[in-house]
């Protein structure tokens, strides 16, 4: 008989009560750690900077999508495309798969998905009626 040499799983309250530890260090002003959780945030917020990755999003959110999928809903090259995809698929905001020679992207990350909803329909009400990406943004929020 084989023995496991595994370690147990850690538990909820465990698991629970070293979040609310890190988060009353980061709350105390924790020096280092807040300076690494503030790096982080603005990391995630930087992949909202860039349209091509808002485009690439904006391609995949509802349902996955083939690289050549992605680059003609885009009208990027591939090759940006596929640089865009992988920083989006380091940061965890893209899973990927292969099936064959073709690779597809789904969102990984529905937060993601939603924080750039509400920034894109906030803009999109900022621009004046009429315009259709004030409209197609509209419509697209209207979907969730």
């Amino acid at each position: 008989m084989r023995m496991s040499t595994r370690r147990p799983a850690r538990t909820h309250r465990s698991t629970s009560v070293k979040h609310a530890r890190t988060r009353n260090r980061i709350e105390r002003g924790g020096g280092d750690e807040l300076d690494q959780v503030f790096a982080a945030v603005a990391r995630y917020f930087g992949l909202l900077s860039e349209p091509t990755r808002l485009k690439i999003l904006h391609a995949v959110c509802t349902s996955e999508q083939s690289v050549s999928a992605i680059v003609a809903a885009t009208g990027a090259s591939q090759t940006n495309v596929s640089r865009h995809l992988a920083l989006m698929h380091r940061e965890g905001v893209v899973a990927r798969r292969r099936a064959g020679s073709a690779v597809y992207y789904q969102v990984a990350d529905p937060d993601f998905v939603e924080i750039c909803r509400a920034v894109c329909v906030r803009i999109a009400g900022r621009i004046q009626a009429g315009q259709p990406l004030q409209r197609e943004l509209l419509e697209f929020a209207a979907q969730r």
